[in-house]
């Protein structure tokens, strides 16, 4: 986002030209004068801990596969010019890198998930746990 004379704009990048517009508004910016039906009402969401596990599990499951990313990547085919050459390595180099990128930060979120999980765990265990004997924690 760019901004010119303290208005919000936006840059559109095209490979001829770029073009700047005016932004619209966010839906909720947080202002007292934000139209009533633009708010969102506040709302919970009950999940299970063992569904939150399993969104674990199929966020490390992800990470596995996005680590496939640069293996499959792996290596760099001639394509007859050196200056083409340059351009596929570099382009190659740049998605191996995300691809790892990504698998770090799904392993990561699994990871978050399951803390999560454990410490909802752990405190449903100190609550429901009889006074004067052990808990779970």
């Amino acid at each position: 986002m760019s901004t010119a004379c303290g208005q919000r704009l936006w840059t559109l990048w095209t490979p001829d030209r770029v073009a700047v517009r005016r932004a619209a508004e966010p839906v909720d910016d947080g202002s007292e004068d934000a139209a009533p039906f633009a708010r969102l009402r506040g709302m919970s969401i009950e999940m299970p801990a063992v569904e939150v596990h399993h969104l674990a599990g199929v966020l490390r499951a992800a990470a596995g596969d996005a680590e496939q990313i640069a293996i499959r990547l792996g290596g760099t085919p001639a394509v007859g010019s050196a200056a083409l050459q340059a351009a596929v390595d570099a382009f190659l180099d740049s998605h191996r890198a995300a691809g790892r990128a990504f698998a770090g930060e799904l392993a990561w979120l699994g990871d978050t998930v399951a803390a999560v999980a454990d410490s909802w765990l752990r405190l449903d265990g100190a609550l429901l746990a009889p006074h004067g004997r052990p808990s779970a924690e």
